[in-house]
């Protein structure tokens, strides 16, 4: 099996019956096809269950993580459904039943600060659930890790690496997810990068046809990254910068001419939109 979806089970682990494995999925990466695969095929009977139950926006709870416990003699399959690289975002390892294990997951998806704001949070994304995790450590009010043997999420160096969880907390607990300042701060990104990435996808979405959604702000931060190191500082020059990176590729600088235009925008002679739409209709007049 490969290891970039199945996690390196402990021994200790699979030698436990009372301990059960479930797969956190984001649907919104499947298509319709490969949910119905999923469910129907994969999944034990009725063992799923959705971690937003909200009826006046049914699509967050479609398209959204569920909790599935899939089939041990189905592993080999699952690694074959088209999106699942993307989709599957951690493996859990807990003694709880599904149903309760995801009552218990499910506040996490709304994260408060100090001053009472809340927002919708993928906290299950790699770079969110470590920064969760080292946060539980310290505040006994984050009980997300709480009835959790193992949390297992992919580290883009190491491969699957396993958060260790803390003993269950009474039934009937109910908890919210509140952060300090700082804490919510870098929970929500870069706020530039996330901007950015929104209003590409909204104004060219060609730009990242077949990349997953989980890998679309990583390109446009390495994008924002070599903006800042050609000396780039203005806003509007920054984002023309990554939208000619992202449709052109790599080497959409490299040429002597395409370094003298960024060399003339960094010191404000026009901006960079102004030279590049210059030196096309001088092309297009040649």
């Amino acid at each position: 099996m490969k290891t970039d979806t199945l996690p390196p089970w402990q021994s200790c682990s699979s030698q436990n019956s009372e301990i059960e494995r479930y797969a956190l999925i984001e649907l919104a990466h499947l298509s319709v096809a490969v949910r119905t695969t999923l469910f129907n095929e994969l999944v034990k009977d009725s063992h799923y269950w959705p971690l937003i139950k909200d009826e006046s926006q049914p699509h967050l709870q479609r398209e959204g993580p569920w909790v599935l416990q899939i089939r041990q003699d189905k592993l080999d399959k699952l690694l074959t459904l088209d999106g699942i690289l993307c989709a599957l975002q951690g493996w859990i390892e807990s003694p709880l039943p599904g149903t309760v294990l995801a009552s218990h997951l499910a506040p996490a998806m709304a994260v408060e600060n100090p001053h009472q704001q809340r927002s919708l949070l993928r906290f299950y994304l790699p770079n969110v659930i470590t920064q969760l995790h080292k946060d539980a450590l310290e505040n006994p009010a984050n009980v997300l890790f709480a009835g959790i043997r193992h949390w297992w999420y992919r580290d883009e160096t190491l491969g699957w690496t396993a958060l260790d969880g803390v003993a269950p907390v009474a039934d009937g607990t109910s908890w919210q997810l509140i952060v300090d300042d700082a804490r919510w701060q870098s929970l929500h990104g870069e706020p530039e990068v996330m901007q950015l990435t929104a209003e590409l996808v909204d104004f060219s979405p060609s730009l990242f046809e077949g990349i997953c959604f989980c890998e679309r702000p990583r390109q446009v931060a390495k994008a924002l990254m070599q903006a800042n190191n050609h000396g780039l500082t203005a806003t509007a020059d920054k984002r023309t910068f990554v939208y000619v990176q992202l449709s052109q590729g790599n080497d959409a600088w490299a040429s002597e001419d395409m370094q003298g235009l960024l060399q003339r925008a960094v010191s404000r002679e026009a901006t960079l939109a102004d030279l590049l739409a210059t030196t096309y209709q001088q092309a297009d007049e040649c």
